[in-house]
């Protein structure tokens, strides 16, 4: 009966206060802007690996590098026609997403020659998180079902199924999110076990993680010196950014929250490389397309409703349970 408790406790905490949200797996609406999304999500792919085609010379010039493990295989071959091959590869499936994302086949070219490429520019050294995103959503995009480009589809269940995927192409962005919450929540609660005071939720937490780095980097920041003399600016925004984070999985249910939640992280990203130098574009890029644009945000958003949406902050008392008009992009 405990445990059985807990499960129900866990499940309340994640369930939106309004019912509603899976009947926009109906909309017809919400079925062709996610179509739309989609399309534009290959259409990028393939911008950027046109665009790699600039480097292509200088990448095959490389003769030492340390392999990750999707690109091992290139010890056993001339590296050079190694890496001719992945970004042929990266070219083909830029096209592929484009011209035959309605096949799963092509779906999963396109997923593999995003991991290997991405495996071969992480081959030089450290680790660019900021380029992940790409190749967990194309990843997620292989389950889309039959049927799921046909404009105007008929089929019910085709529509629901397209939506559940976009849905969990969403829930893996805010995965990613609120893993690095818990990460910096961890890194708080193990501060404070030390007896540190000066954490991340401190008046001065931000500033001086900021005045850390640009030590370490010893680069120009644009807001960093600013900032440095005006600690008091970043800490209510440093508490948010823990927020936003920690609870973006919160949000895939509660559509209401879903542009919030998008555009917040993505103004993050652009606080953090005026201030820290670290920038993560593409991340940018896949939250305002997957989030920002979500086919299943409200038509006009509500702030009594989004507020009432908020995790902890919301009201936790007897949810009103009414249902949610199809939304529109």
């Amino acid at each position: 009966m405990r445990r059985g408790g807990r499960i129900e406790r866990l499940i309340a905490f994640f369930r939106p206060a309004r019912a509603g949200s899976a009947s926009l797996l109906l909309s017809r609406e919400c079925f062709a802007a996610a179509q739309s999304l989609i399309g534009a999500f290959y259409a990028v792919l393939l911008f950027f690996a046109a665009g790699r085609l600039f480097s292509w010379s200088s990448d095959l010039a490389v003769t030492d590098l340390a392999p990750r493990w999707p690109v091992v295989w290139l010890r056993l071959v001339d590296t050079r026609a190694g890496i001719a091959a992945i970004l042929w590869l990266h070219l083909v499936g830029g096209v592929l997403g484009v011209a035959l994302a309605r096949y799963r086949w092509a779906r999963v070219v396109v997923f593999v020659s995003l991991l290997e490429v991405l495996a071969l520019d992480f081959s030089f050294g450290a680790v660019n998180h900021g380029n992940h995103l790409a190749v967990l959503i194309a990843f997620v995009l292989i389950f889309l079902p039959a049927g799921w480009h046909l404009r105007g589809s008929g089929d019910r269940t085709a529509r629901v199924a397209t939506l559940l995927v976009f849905s969990g192409a969403q829930a893996m962005i805010l995965l990613t999110y609120s893993m690095a919450g818990m990460w910096k929540a961890g890194g708080i609660l193990q501060q404070w076990l030390q007896g540190e005071l000066v954490t991340y939720l401190h008046p001065h937490g931000l500033a001086q993680q900021v005045a850390a780095k640009m030590i370490e980097d010893d680069a120009p920041s644009l807001l960093g010196p600013w900032l440095v003399a005006h600690p008091w600016a970043g800490w209510l925004p440093g508490i948010a950014v823990v927020y936003l984070e920690l609870f973006a999985l919160w949000v895939v249910a509660r559509p209401a929250l879903h542009r919030a939640w998008g555009l917040g992280l993505a103004l993050f990203h652009l606080v953090s490389h005026l201030t820290l130098g670290v920038g993560f574009p593409q991340s940018v890029l896949w939250l305002v397309l997957f989030l920002g644009l979500s086919p299943f945000r409200p038509a006009v958003f509500d702030w009594r409703r989004a507020v009432e949406e908020l995790p902890l902050l919301g009201p936790r008392g007897p949810a009103r349970r009414r249902g949610v008009a199809p939304n529109r992009v």
